[in-house]
């Protein structure tokens, strides 16, 4: 295990005799072996099946084979999905708006006003989406732009004919790894089918703002639902995240920069730190456990946001790592889709 990754593992689970475990189930032979959380995350090519000594987890650049999104969905975005569906006027809401979706009005903003990617222009930055991508087993290669801003961000818009957008700040700030992650981030949206809402999510917001108070309250059920959901289809997108680096420090680290960012008047006076910011995840998880105050407060400053705060993303990775099915993932045990989309349940999702 490198030393970054020895201090990380310690802080993440600092006491020696309660570090998580897990049993997961060797690929090549079926049998079941318990392996040491912070071991398997960290260090992942010394765990071996106790029955054949083969290897237990995939290797860093070794693809998901035919993945459904579905192996690494967070239970909140499918249940706010499915809250969202149930409102009045909603479905038919979805049904005109992916009637209606000006995708070319997309692709002629974007190539009006950004700079294309491909292995011509900047296929540094192609070649990085191509890691992602093949990692995550998405056989299709979206269309890739660069967008001259001063925020770290990256978006994804089309359905039918996707693109994602890399904001130039977020190059200046974040090393490969990490924009690699950041574009799988971006493809989970894609792989999960979360664009065509997470737009409409964008424009209620802004509509409503723009319209008057009676129609801003009349759509106010739709606005807020599409709100939750997005912000938890987030958390999905997290994970193709973690899936698409394979670096759970890369990850963090993600996290840590948007929260904070890493510009030159940051990082000539120190060095930002991933144990604290890890320490401030768990004192938030604490708070919304514990009190009921500070969990209503929580929701209200988040309830017009598309998007969720840093640290409860920080929280919510860490659980899917300690609770959830990544390491069975990672061993090559999850849902898949065949080809002609059919999918394929071998786990189930936590």
């Amino acid at each position: 295990m490198q030393e970054s990754h020895r201090e990380l593992a310690a802080v993440l689970w600092p006491d020696p005799d309660k570090q998580p475990s897990k049993v997961v189930r060797c690929r090549h032979c079926d049998t079941k072996n318990r392996v040491d959380v912070p071991t398997a995350v960290f260090d992942p090519d010394t765990c071996r099946c106790g029955s054949c000594a083969k290897k237990l987890f995939l290797t860093p650049n070794e693809p998901l084979t035919d993945i459904a999104s579905s192996a690494y969905e967070h239970s909140l975005d499918r249940k706010y999905l499915q809250a969202m569906k149930a409102v009045p006027g909603f479905p038919q809401a979805t049904r005109w708006f992916v009637a209606n979706l000006p995708e070319r009005l997309l692709h002629l903003q974007a190539l009006s006003a950004t700079i294309r990617c491909d292995d011509e222009q900047f296929p540094e930055l192609t070649a990085m989406m191509d890691v992602a991508r093949q990692r995550l087993d998405i056989p299709y290669r979206p269309a890739l732009y660069l967008d001259e801003s001063p925020y770290m961000n990256a978006m994804t818009l089309g359905a039918e004919d996707p693109l994602i957008s890399v904001y130039s700040a977020l190059l200046d700030q974040m090393n490969d790894e990490e924009v690699i992650a950041v574009i799988a981030h971006e493809l989970g949206h894609l792989h999960a089918d979360h664009v065509v809402y997470k737009l409409m999510a964008n424009l209620l917001l802004v509509l409503g703002r723009m319209s008057s108070t009676i129609i801003n309250m009349l759509s106010m059920p739709i606005q807020l639902a599409l709100l939750k959901w997005s912000r938890c289809a987030e958390l999905t997108a997290d994970r193709a995240g973690l899936l698409g680096c394979r670096d759970l420090g890369v990850a963090l680290n993600v996290q840590l920069k948007m929260a904070g960012g890493a510009r030159p008047g940051i990082t000539k006076r120190t060095e930002l730190k991933i144990g604290p910011f890890i320490q401030q995840a768990r004192e938030l998880e604490r708070k919304e456990m514990n009190s009921w105050l500070d969990n209503t407060m929580l929701l209200m400053i988040t309830m017009d946001r598309t998007h969720p705060f840093a640290v409860w993303r920080v929280m919510h990775l860490l659980a899917w790592i300690e609770n959830g099915n990544y390491l069975d993932i990672m061993s090559g045990e999850y849902n898949r889709v065949k080809r002609g989309g059919e999918e394929q349940a071998e786990t189930a999702p936590a």
